[in-house]
């Protein structure tokens, strides 16, 4: 489990796959949010759609290795002044 806080509107992940060698050839992640709701963007690989999807208190969000091979995501600064947000994701990963 990989914990992340979000203190602010400012606090931010930029653009990225989870591909770690170590997730494996097919790797799946949960991610579980507690506190502010904040923006998930993603974005698709190849024709560059981008979707917003917020992400509420309690939210659980899951992405498979399609999902990761296909398209990128992050979640960006905020506008609006917001309070914290706590971000746990749940990772297998596999010995070398």
């Amino acid at each position: 489990v990989l914990a992340n806080l979000y203190r602010d509107e400012n606090d931010s992940m930029g653009w990225h796959a989870d591909k770690e060698k170590e997730l494996g050839a097919q790797p799946c992640i949960a991610s579980l949010s507690f506190g502010a709701a904040r923006v998930f963007r993603v974005q698709h690989n190849q024709t560059k759609q981008t979707i917003n999807v917020t992400l509420n208190n309690g939210s659980l969000l899951t992405m498979s290795d399609v999902f990761q091979e296909k398209w990128r995501h992050c979640v960006p600064k905020q506008r609006d002044t917001i309070s914290p947000r706590i971000n746990l994701t749940f990772r297998y990963i596999h010995k070398s």
